[in-house]
């Protein structure tokens, strides 16, 4: 992980840091009101990146369900996953680099994104491959999200953890 460390004290000067932060809160909010809805209107339930447990037989009946429009909708927002997975690893590490300059909680974002590209590679090949069914690439990507949820919440309660040592 030390060769992603100049782009975390890069990404940890303010300007940067700031403009990170708000290009991060406007992927969510673009997550949040408008992607995450539309697949949900379609398919009358969210896409897999943001169901914690779920089986490869959960994940084939969602993507036959939902049709064409569904497989669609979650190829634009595997498109957007695409970028938003680096932009919140380089925030979030910042932040965390900024709480404690020389630490190692730094890493946690980064290894979240690396889960978060693991599970959109795997989700892309499932669309890819679809009508084909492989329930092994499925049981990777649905591995991959809630590993990527519990790294973010770690980092998430690694910043608080941070923030409220450096009050004392």
């Amino acid at each position: 992980m030390r060769v992603f460390l100049p782009w975390i004290q890069a990404a940890a000067r303010p300007g940067v840091f700031f403009v990170l932060g708000a290009v991060t809160v406007v992927f969510l909010a673009v997550f949040a009101a408008v992607l995450v809805p539309a697949i949900e209107l379609a398919s009358g339930a969210p896409p897999p990146d943001v169901v914690l447990l779920q089986t490869p037989a959960d994940f084939f009946a969602w993507l036959r369900a939902g049709g064409a429009e569904v497989r669609r909708l979650y190829g634009l927002f595997l498109v957007a996953d695409t970028f938003y997975p680096v932009v919140y690893a380089l925030f979030l590490g910042a932040w965390l680099w900024r709480l404690e300059p020389g630490g190692r909680l730094w890493s946690l974002p980064l290894w979240a994104a690396a889960a978060d590209y693991l599970e959109n590679l795997a989700h892309a090949l499932l669309l890819y491959a679809y009508p084909a069914e492989p329930a092994w690439l499925a049981a990777v990507a649905l591995v991959a999200t809630p590993l990527k949820w519990g790294l973010i919440a770690l980092s998430l309660l690694a910043l608080l953890g941070r923030a409220l040592a450096r009050r004392r």
